[in-house]
C-alpha cells in the first residue's frame, strides 16, 4: 500500500524494470485507510520487491499477503 496513485505507478514501472510482474490494484477494502486506495500487487518475492520500491524513495505503508 503507498500514500498515491502516483507512487504506485512509479513503484510498478519500476518493478516492471527489474523484471517483476507488477500492477495497481486497489487497496482490498478496510486496508486503505492509511493511503489513497491503491497498491502495488506482486505475485512473488515480495521482499524484494519491498526493498526496490523503498530504495527508491517509495514509502510503503502496508503490506496484505493474500492467503
Amino acid at each position: 500500500m503507498v500514500s498515491s496513485i502516483t507512487h504506485a505507478i512509479r513503484g510498478r514501472d519500476l518493478l516492471k524494470q527489474k523484471g517483476f510482474k507488477a500492477s495497481i490494484q486497489k487497496t482490498p477494502g478496510g486496508l486503505d485507510t492509511a493511503g489513497c486506495g491503491y497498491s502495488i500487487f506482486v505475485d512473488k518475492n515480495i521482499d524484494s520487491a519491498q526493498k526496490i520500491v523503498s530504495a527508491a524513495g517509495i514509502k510503503i505503508l502496508g503490506i496484505a499477503k493474500r492467503q
